[in-house]
């Protein structure tokens, strides 16, 4: 697997302006240059979710239905032992009220890890 020239500029543009934006709110820089690249960086986040969302879907249409059914039942395994975990800490340290708000976390971590490579590599055959 290698990583495509796209992504790459893409990941190194995502940190480059993170940074620059955690550099702008933590001296608290007011501007209009500030504000605009704060509305640039939520629109270049937005069109990059989106770019990653359209990618993963296209690669899944690629892979075979063995690899897919195996990669929904670690997706499927992974989500579970998260919202365990959550859970459990959640009622060991905040004895508060449990939210739906809790899964989007574990749900976030469990793709990310079970489809991380369609997104960001592409086969060298291709």
């Amino acid at each position: 697997m290698r990583q495509s020239t796209i992504t790459s500029i893409i990941c190194t543009l995502c940190v480059l302006s993170t940074v620059i934006i955690s550099f702008i709110v933590y001296m608290d820089i007011d501007n209009s240059f500030s504000f605009g690249f704060m509305l640039g960086y939520i629109f270049f986040i937005i069109i990059v979710s989106l770019y990653w969302i359209i990618t993963l879907i296209i690669n899944i249409k690629n892979i075979k239905w063995f690899e897919l059914r195996k990669r929904l039942f670690k997706f499927i395994g992974l989500f579970i032992s998260f919202s365990a975990a959550i859970y459990i800490f959640n009622y060991i340290f905040r004895s508060s009220e449990i939210g739906i708000y809790d899964l989007s976390t574990p749900l976030a971590m469990a793709l990310s890890l079970t489809f991380f490579d369609l997104v960001f590599f592409k086969d060298k055959e291709s």
